[in-house]
């Protein structure tokens, strides 16, 4: 994927070199999804809910922890039977927490991935936006675009940040009428 995405902003790139005035601009997604109010809201849900999970998945370790102790100590003294037994438990109590806490990071993963994707096609129609009044021939997003270099392009982001915020505004004053 990233790599049809170089190769299609190289093409773009060379088609608009021979406008000698042609306008490029770039847009920091990162820097919009960490700025706007929706991504700082979909961030701290985020960590909430991280930092819940990790107290409740620290209380189980923990259980472990001290079961795996007492085993160790009362192992000496107990039958084959009652020792393997001991140990299927903790075993599979030792399971479900690791298959919990990878549960847990793809869902992370998910929500993350979805709370991005809605502000990146908000983003999206606003860069197109202010792209036509601009009369830019070409916007790059800087860190997926694989830009590494654009002379004196026009840095969107800011305006980018502004007009979300202002269209989210615009939307909670609309919602509450």
């Amino acid at each position: 994927m990233k790599l049809a995405q170089c190769l299609l902003g190289l093409i773009l790139l060379s088609a608009s070199v021979a406008h000698a005035d042609a306008k490029y601009a770039v847009v920091d997604m990162q820097t919009v999804i960490l700025n706007v109010e929706e991504g700082k809201s979909a961030r701290g849900a985020l960590e909430k809910e991280i930092k819940d999970k990790q107290a409740e998945l620290g209380k189980r370790k923990a259980e472990l922890d001290k079961m795996n102790e007492e085993w160790t100590k009362q192992a000496p003294l107990l039958n084959e039977q009652a020792r393997m037994s001991k140990q299927k438990e903790f075993q599979e109590k030792f399971m479900g927490l690791r298959n919990d806490e990878m549960a847990f990071q793809d869902e992370i993963k998910k929500k993350e991935g979805q709370a991005t994707q809605k502000i990146a096609i908000t983003v999206t129609k606003l860069v197109n936006d202010l792209a036509k009044a601009k009369n830019l021939e070409v916007v790059f997003e800087t860190s997926s675009a694989g830009l590494i270099y654009l002379k004196d392009p026009v840095d969107l982001t800011k305006e980018v940040i502004a007009a979300f915020e202002a269209q989210s505004k615009k939307g909670k004053t609309e919602a509450k009428k």
